[in-house]
């Protein structure tokens, strides 16, 4: 794309009153597509909160309602200019459009899960709206968890979302970029009549979401990246591009975000994220977006329990509408981790409201009123995201919950259309670019014009983190972005650059205190936590005295139990724990899955969490062991006895045979000398140390029983004692 093709403006719109004073009512974001004395330009500008949308007649003609009016017929385009207050929102919703347009990244598995007992029985009827949904509970059996062991939800801020509504706390203080990819699939082509207007229209939508990123977060929309497909499409997809196929009823929204995340996955680019701009919703769906996924670059193949598969990554579909840059701002709002604003449906069950699973007006009120950037249905006037989405996308992004380490400072940013002073963004070539003569009011820095420093300046603290209000780098050792934490260091300035070096953070696993009397912390994602403490965090307003803990260390999706839940009750969010909390005993979650677990791991895990239950099996198994040990004992001391027994009864019988005479030959008279007194046969006597040896070289000799035995009185013959006995 040449630079000069392309003329992308932002600003402010203003108000001039019969004195000829200006007062500034709005913003404006503008592509001028023809300079000169008929000029022609798209965009977006508002008035006191109204919006104001700009088309080309033949944009125009190919995206509006059908009670909308006709335009003349013109060889020549010209401009057609519409407010929100045109669109009578009791007419549309009268019409209803067979279910009006609906963002239905509800209907994600990877956004929701099935088995929240939380959802049982919650009817979210969105009949209306421009957004849209239908009933959750027609959704349910389509909700089924990827892995079908419960990791199957996205990145949201982690925490009860009324303490952190309107607070910005976590977003950028300084100016960051997200630069993103947009492909057009050739349903989206073939709706212009070049594809020039086609690239024209996709800058056009980008630049106007921008202005809301920017004025809201501090980040601005950049685009990296455009792929438009050709007008005419394959009878059968491509390899390549497997997304790239009409609007059939085999591949549906749903279906086409999956085909477009396994495509953006094997990009290996560095881009925020990936849009798909099509022209085939499915039924009332126009919208639909991977909740959370800012920053994930590769795709991951999961596979919920229907086994269908699911490709997770950085990516969203938009269909064509008239408004369709609201519809991408609100799509991107999911990727950024945003939850649906609360409507009157959701809030007739407190528990979705005090689980996160949507985003109420404040902390004393539930309906947001179908006012905001993230109302589920359509509403006209929308300009603005809800105090309640900005604290949940900034504090997602402040505790790592959404990853934003894709974001550029705004130095030397390469885009697709080129240098161009004044749309925000510092490219190559510029110094600074504050955004025109109305963005750069007040900044003494930046030269406006030539996106250029003034005389004297080395800096652009608008920019630059490192950077002092004089347009001087800061004095090294000055914080430029504090500690979150123990696990979240500060980073210093150098003195030497205006740059504010990387945010770093401890290794995930780093044990870690967070100044409370929680134990067993260790640090994931620049966060000092515990699977314990991220339930108490998320569910913080939900218990009466907070006193949940996670009851499910297998899986990456935050499950908590509580007294107050019940008996065995076990909530499963529609959120994920922190990229590097342990899992699976010696694994680590990343984007919602455990990976890196082992069996030894989880044989540990299991130990460590039932320790009670181990210190009870171990100590009867111990008392068995014990007792069998003991028993071994007793055994082996009652086999001594016995011997003893028997070696009494032996010398007993001798006895009574030496009393009652002998009836065999005469005892030699060698034996009569060792120790066999008369009339004693009591036992041998080991022979006196002082005797000779040669004194006992002489062995008695052996006595047979004789055949027939002996006859003695009392004797002990054959019958009494075996055949033979010896004597030594």
């Amino acid at each position: 794309m040449q630079r000069e093709d392309y003329k992308v403006f932002q600003g402010r719109s203003f108000v001039v009153d019969e004195d000829g004073l200006s007062t500034h009512v709005g913003w404006a974001r503008v592509v001028v597509r023809r300079d000169g004395v008929r000029p022609l330009f798209e965009g977006a500008f508002t008035i006191m909160g109204n919006h104001h949308h700009i088309q080309m007649k033949s944009n125009y003609m190919a995206t509006k309602h059908l009670l909308d009016p006709e335009l003349q017929e013109d060889e020549d385009e010209y401009m057609a200019v519409w407010r929100d207050t045109d669109v009578s929102r009791q007419t549309h919703r009268d019409l209803k459009r067979s279910a009006d347009l609906s963002c239905a990244s509800d209907k994600l598995p990877f956004n929701t899960n099935p088995e929240h007992p939380l959802f049982r029985d919650l009817m979210l009827k969105r009949d209306d709206g421009y957004w849209g949904s239908t009933s959750i509970s027609n959704l349910l059996g389509k909700r089924q968890n990827i892995d079908g062991g419960g990791a199957g939800n996205g990145n949201s801020a982690g925490v009860n979302l009324k303490d952190s509504i309107g607070s910005t706390a976590g977003c950028p203080t300084t100016r960051k970029v997200a630069l993103i990819g947009v492909a057009t699939d050739c349903t989206y082509t073939a709706s212009f009549n070049s594809t020039d207007s086609v690239r024209q229209n996709i800058i056009t939508q980008v630049n106007t979401a921008s202005d809301l990123y920017q004025a809201t977060f501090n980040i601005t929309l950049g685009l990296r990246n455009l792929t438009i497909s050709d007008a005419e499409c394959p009878g059968t997809a491509a390899a390549q591009t497997p997304w790239n196929v009409g609007c059939t009823g085999s591949t549906d929204m749903t279906s086409r975000l999956n085909l477009f995340s396994q495509w953006r996955g094997q990009r290996g680019d560095t881009n925020a994220y990936w849009s798909l701009f099509t022209t085939c919703n499915t039924g009332a769906e126009v919208g639909l977006a991977w909740l959370g996924q800012l920053c994930n670059t590769g795709s991951t193949s999961q596979t919920d329990t229907s086994g269908t598969a699911q490709s997770v990554t950085g990516a969203n579909v938009i269909a064509k509408t008239s408004t369709e840059w609201q519809v991408f701002a609100h799509e991107s709002g999911h990727t950024f981790g945003a939850v649906h604003d609360c409507d009157s449906s959701t809030c007739a069950d407190a528990n979705t409201v005090n689980s996160g699973q949507c985003c109420p007006l404040s902390s004393s009120s539930c309906d947001a009123n179908a006012q905001y950037m993230m109302n589920p249905y359509s509403s006209p006037g929308i300009t603005a995201f809800s105090p309640c989405s900005v604290g949940n996308i900034c504090s997602a992004l402040g505790r790592n919950s959404v990853q934003s380490g894709c974001l550029t400072d705004n130095k030397g940013v390469v885009t697709i259309t080129g240098n161009q002073c004044g749309n925000g963004i510092v490219e190559e070539g510029e110094d600074c670019d504050c955004g025109g003569d109305e963005g750069c009011s007040g900044n003494t820095c930046c030269n406006p014009t030539t996106c250029k420093f003034n005389e004297g300046a080395v800096c652009d603290p608008s920019n630059e983190g490192c950077c002092t209000t004089q347009c001087q780098f800061a004095g090294v050792g000055t914080v430029c972005r504090a500690s979150t934490g123990v696990c979240d260091p500060a980073e210093t300035c150098s003195g030497t650059n205006g740059t504010c070096p990387a945010d770093t953070t401890a290794p995930d696993g780093t044990d870690c205190t967070s100044g409370n009397t929680t134990s067993g912390l260790q640090c994931a994602s620049g966060q000092c936590t515990s699977r314990n403490l991220q339930c108490k965090t998320l569910m913080g307003s939900y218990t009466s005295d907070n006193d949940t803990y996670a009851c499910n260390s297998q899986t990456c999706t935050i499950s908590c139990a509580s007294p107050d839940f019940g008996a065995n009750v076990c909530y499963s969010m529609q959120q994920n724990f922190l990229d590097g909390t342990p899992c699976g005993g010696d694994g680590n979650c990343e984007n919602g899955v455990c990976k890196g677990s082992t069996v030894g791991g989880e044989v540990k895990s299991w130990i460590d969490h039932n320790k009670t239950l181990v210190i009870a099996l171990a100590s009867a198994l111990g008392g068995l062991l014990l007792l069998a040990i003991l028993g071994c004992c007793v055994r082996a001391c009652r086999r001594p006895r016995s011997n003893k027994k028997m070696a009494g009864v032996a010398q007993r019988n001798q006895h009574m045979r030496q009393n009652r005479g002998w009836d065999g030959p005469p005892v030699p008279q060698q034996m009569q000398n060792r120790g066999y007194g008369p009339g004693n046969g009591n036992a041998w006597i080991s022979p006196p140390s002082q005797m000779p040896q040669s004194y006992w070289a002489n062995q008695p000799p052996q006595y047979e029983w004789p055949q027939g035995g002996y006859g003695g009185a009392g004797g002990v013959g054959p019958d009494n004692r075996g055949n033979s006995v010896r004597y030594a």
